[in-house]
């Protein structure tokens, strides 16, 4: 009671889930493990020159893309880091599921019970074995949209407003794609939530507007310019490719 009373319940319920997910992450991951090397993923590297951060700090400069998970990449070697990278993203959108569930009234058994189904879905995990990195860093931002969202139009607070606009902004770096169809979802939400409490704040939608487009420039930029060039080149050469098959395929028969 003693420690209950120092800590507080949110606290220990805090502790208590970090604790089980912890023993699930170490099972579900278990094998890959290593701080020496990197497993073999067609979608992430597996070797790392000794230079790494140095180059990574040097592409953020040029390309303007930081989300605040980056700041792993400093701390430690990338081998580290390449299997736990997915392992916080997974617990911090585990968190994102406990943030909005919390502000929608649920118990903290549903909540935290929610969070770790949502962190260990099946699909979640399989797309672990194939690099999909950017699915990961996409989850650690949006989900939590979707809790700002309902608490930005209930409470009307500033600090909701702005990590709504940077949420949404930092989800959109590395996972362009997924990041547009559940940017959508959350529009439609915010919207929800507007019709549900009977108002519309726009004040506040202007200013997450405006911490968005500040905060993701650099990926609206590229997706604009760099991203549409890229695709129309995959799209070509997927024709041409097909052109070639055809090609041979005439001349066997």
């Amino acid at each position: 009671m003693d420690l209950v009373h120092k800590l507080g319940e949110k606290w220990l319920w805090f502790l208590g889930f970090t604790a089980v997910f912890a023993a699930l992450a170490g099972f579900v991951f278990w094998g890959t493990w290593s701080t020496d090397f990197a497993p073999v993923m067609p979608d992430c590297p597996f070797m790392y020159g000794p230079d790494y951060a140095a180059g990574v700090f040097r592409g953020m400069m040029a390309n303007g893309f930081f989300v605040p998970a980056d700041v792993c990449k400093f701390l430690g070697s990338p081998y580290f880091w390449q299997e736990l990278q997915y392992v916080l993203a997974l617990y911090c959108a585990a968190l994102g599921m406990v943030y909005f569930c919390r502000g929608r009234g649920l118990s903290r058994l549903a909540s935290y019970g929610s969070g770790l189904l949502l962190a260990f879905s099946g699909y979640w995990c399989t797309l672990f074995s194939a690099g999909h990195l950017g699915w990961f860093q996409w989850m650690t931002y949006g989900v939590f949209a979707f809790g700002l969202a309902d608490r930005a139009v209930r409470k009307g607070k500033l600090r909701h407003w702005l990590l709504l606009g940077a949420c949404v902004a930092w989800g959109s770096f590395y996972q362009p794609d997924l990041w547009f169809m559940f940017t959508v979802l959350t529009g439609a939400y915010f919207i929800w939530c507007c019709v549900r409490e009977r108002k519309f704040p726009w004040k506040g939608a202007l200013v997450s507007a405006a911490v968005f487009f500040l905060v993701g420039a650099p990926s609206i930029r590229g997706a604009l310019g760099g991203g549409l060039a890229m695709r129309d080149k995959q799209i070509e050469e997927g024709q041409t490719v097909s052109e070639k098959d055809k090609a041979t395929v005439d001349e066997r028969e």
